[in-house]
């Protein structure tokens, strides 16, 4: 496509032309694959980071939000029933 001429111009481009065309081509290509490389590089850094601290951190205690616990008034409510006779019905 690079040998065929533009439009209705007898010009062909020039070999320079073509080089230096191919070589920002190269560039801009290098430059999108060092970035991406890059930034997947600092996500895999961030993601083993994460994993270690959770992998050592197990011995914090469990949030708990009390300020809705005592606003909620379905916190103290059961499903199951009092009743022995009522363990063999499913509610669905």
């Amino acid at each position: 496509m690079i040998f065929h001429s533009i439009g209705n111009q007898s010009k062909k481009m020039t070999f320079w032309n073509k080089v230096t065309l191919a070589l920002w081509i190269i560039i801009g290509f290098s430059l999108l694959s060092f970035f991406t490389f890059t930034f997947f590089i600092i996500a895999f850094v961030v993601g083993i980071i994460i994993f270690i601290l959770r992998l050592f951190l197990k011995t914090r205690p469990p949030f708990k939000n009390t300020q809705q616990t005592n606003t909620n008034p379905f916190a103290n409510q059961r499903n199951r029933s009092n009743n022995p006779k009522d363990s063999d019905i499913i509610d669905i």
